[in-house]
């Protein structure tokens, strides 16, 4: 081969490969315009619509034992909602939507302190109240010891990503209970009304099954019968059926009247 032939060869792959691209990129702006963005749209236009309602109503929602290892917030109260699509508290391109940001605080009034005598309990404390965007204050009174005074104000934050190369949409959600980090992703047939039945009820805190692990009915026959074979093996002959009671509750739907909110979604 020559070196115009080994160039040629070079050119014509990249051609190919950058038309095999084009084809991609399409495909993708056709799932997002026709698909994506109506769904997007919707959301946003319903969430704002919750979150003016909300604030206007003054109707705060309490929030008991939001955290096991600090029983010192006691009873807290959401409420203060805002929400953004460029996350910075702006608004984007209506027409152009990649993410939905809302943000509201669960809080009462006060603080409480507490003292830690390690260095390192010290360090990690400092650490995770500041990645939990909390206010605090340290009082130092040795190397080895420190009080610690937090408000009684917790920042919360739901965010609705768009994966556009994957099309998918991915939610995450920061300190809603007990500091934890949720993110979980959603395919394009996921879209429909249980999804944002499920959604809302976990955001207005009705139920959380927005972020249980569902597995399929081949998936739960099979621990089933792991069940019984361990039970049968030690001769247990009653157990109460603990596993279909879940599945029961997992089941329970929220009130109509959160359900009737996004009744157009599947439509789209």
């Amino acid at each position: 081969m020559s070196i115009l032939d080994e160039i040629r060869q070079k050119a014509a792959e990249k051609k190919q490969a950058e038309y095999e691209q084009s084809l991609i990129d399409k495909r993708l702006e056709e799932t997002y315009q026709k698909i994506l963005l109506p769904k997007m749209q919707f959301l946003y236009d319903n969430l704002k619509e919750l979150v003016e309602y909300l604030n206007f109503l003054e109707e705060p929602i309490p929030v008991t034992h939001y955290c096991r290892h600090y029983p010192q917030f006691g009873t807290l109260y959401q409420q203060n909602y805002k929400i953004n699509t460029d996350g910075r508290m702006g608004m984007a391109d209506y027409h152009r939507l990649m993410q939905i940001n809302v943000s509201f605080y669960c809080e009462a009034e006060g603080n409480f302190s507490y003292t830690l005598s390690s260095r390192g309990l010290i360090d990690r404390e400092y650490a995770f109240l500041f990645d939990r965007g909390l206010r605090f204050q340290q009082k130092n009174y040795r190397s080895d010891r420190a009080q610690f005074v937090v408000e009684r104000k917790i920042p919360v934050r739901f965010q609705i990503l768009l994966d556009y190369p994957s099309s998918k949409l991915k939610v995450n959600v920061y300190n809603h209970e007990n500091f934890l980090t949720f993110h979980k992703s959603f395919a394009i047939e996921q879209l429909d009304d249980e999804f944002l039945d499920s959604f809302l009820s976990y955001f207005m805190r009705r139920d959380n099954r927005f972020i249980r692990t569902t597995i399929s009915e081949e998936e739960r026959a099979a621990i089933l019968d792991n069940i019984a074979l361990f039970h049968k093996n030690e001769q247990r002959h009653t157990q109460p059926d603990l596993f279909n009671t879940t599945f029961e509750q997992d089941g329970k739907q929220a009130s109509d009247p959160v359900r009737r909110i996004f009744s157009r979604f599947n439509k789209l």
